[in-house]
């Protein structure tokens, strides 16, 4: 498949600053429809009610998620970019209910949760969130095979109800132990959805058969981990400044009697770890041991769900952390 993307450049919405250190070894890619994807994408969150302020608008739009969507999915354009860019909308209105409207007991949570997951299997709450995400699930799943539709629904099925868990332990008023904290996290995280999401806008749809090799389910763990390492330290200060608890960073500071310093390193050397290891199960899963009883097309796919699918999702997290303005101020 020949790829439609380009090289990253950012001109729309807030600006955006390159890392200071690119530690990250895949290549920089964006969608070419990201300016157009950019100026259409305030119609979908206003046409279920959202955004009718200009305050929030402006707090929307400082999420930069076409940004994200496009170098999620650099394949993508049109109305494929969009549904990549409604899911990005999507996860922040309903993190953002979490926080101003619906988290202030486990009991809420589990309230909103329930509703919105009647929109996993295509029925719609009338509730805007969870008609909002109906719409972004249908349009998402049309035309998909039967498999990978079951292993979506799982993944955001598991992703909504590890909500609860986060809840429970903010009423509790204590917070997560770090086992207990990644446990949770790599759930709410929402990696999983955003790779299902990436098989079809990037044409590297597995069989169930290929999606269980066992390189690969680490180097998806490794995705989540690589991830909630670099977000978790990119949102340290506005974290702790709201006093939120259930962060890696102040994780390790509390159990291993860390320094912020020491517990930032610490997590530094978790994510390039993590790198590490994903690499590696790469490395491995493309040796003839992994796929040698495969055929030419599948093992073209494979590598196709690993580069276009796993590396981007890395690559994507990574620059959006560190050019979004979310996590600032």
């Amino acid at each position: 498949m020949t790829s439609t993307a380009e090289p990253l450049s950012v001109d729309p919405g807030a600006p955006a600053q390159a890392p200071a250190l690119d530690s990250v070894p895949f290549p920089r890619r964006i969608s070419p429809d990201f300016r157009a994807a950019h100026d259409r994408h305030l119609g979908w969150p206003e046409s279920f009610g959202f955004l009718s302020t200009e305050a929030e608008r402006a707090h929307h739009l400082k999420g930069q998620f076409p940004l994200i969507a496009a170098m999620f999915y650099p394949n993508a354009t049109g109305s494929e970019l969009d549904i990549g860019v409604d899911q990005q909308s999507w996860y922040f209105l309903f993190d953002d209910a979490l926080d101003e409207q619906w988290g202030g007991s486990p009991e809420r949570v589990r309230h909103l949760v329930g509703l919105v997951k009647e929109g996993v299997t295509g029925e719609a709450s009338p509730l805007p969130l969870a008609g909002a995400f109906a719409d972004m699930r249908q349009r998402s799943c049309r035309d998909m095979p039967a498999d990978w539709i079951q292993r979506s629904a799982a993944h955001w099925s598991s992703y909504l109800d590890h909500h609860v868990h986060e809840a429970l332990s903010r009423q509790a008023g204590t917070p997560m132990s770090l086992g207990a904290y990644l446990r949770v996290r790599r759930h709410t995280i929402g990696v999983a959805p955003v790779v299902d999401l990436a098989e079809r806008l990037s044409s590297c749809v597995l069989p169930d058969h290929l999606y269980a090799l066992p390189h690969l389910s680490v180097m998806r763990e490794m995705t989540k981990t690589f991830i909630i390492c670099d977000n978790d330290i990119v949102s340290l200060e506005k974290d702790a400044a709201l006093g939120e608890q259930n962060n890696l960073v102040l994780c390790l500071e509390r159990e291993h009697g860390l320094s912020r310093p020491e517990a930032v390193d610490r997590a530094l050397h978790r994510r390039n770890e993590a790198l590490e290891l994903f690499t590696g199960a790469h490395r491995a899963l493309l040796g003839t041991a992994a796929t040698g009883h495969l055929d030419p097309a599948e093992r073209d796919l494979l590598h196709r769900y690993c580069t276009e699918a796993l590396q981007t999702t890395i690559r994507g997290a990574y620059d959006w952390h560190h050019a979004s303005t979310r996590y600032r101020g």
